[in-house]
């Protein structure tokens, strides 16, 4: 499971859009729910379909930290997005 990092570290619920390019072939408009990082060194995150996808119950997949483009997360706040600076990833 995803450890305590820095806030703008990827965090299991967060929904993350990956690089063109990345190793699934994920279009960089396609969007993923982050459930947690593998192996447990965070240097993977684990992937699902948003709920009310299609292929939702019987896909997944992991992704290493430098395919993540954007990040978005619901806070109390509001809904954020951003990119995760390099420094921000373990």
């Amino acid at each position: 499971m995803l450890r305590d990092r820095h806030p703008d570290c990827p965090q299991p619920g967060d929904i993350a859009q990956l690089k063109r390019g990345n190793s699934i072939s994920a279009d960089d408009t396609d969007s993923f729910v982050i459930v947690e990082d593998f192996p447990p060194t965070g240097r993977h995150l684990v992937l699902n379909l948003p709920v009310g996808h299609p292929g939702r119950a019987d896909w997944a997949a992991a992704v290493p930290l430098h395919e993540i483009a954007t990040l978005t997360r619901l806070e109390p706040t509001g809904t954020r997005t951003w990119t995760p600076a390099p420094d921000d990833l373990p």
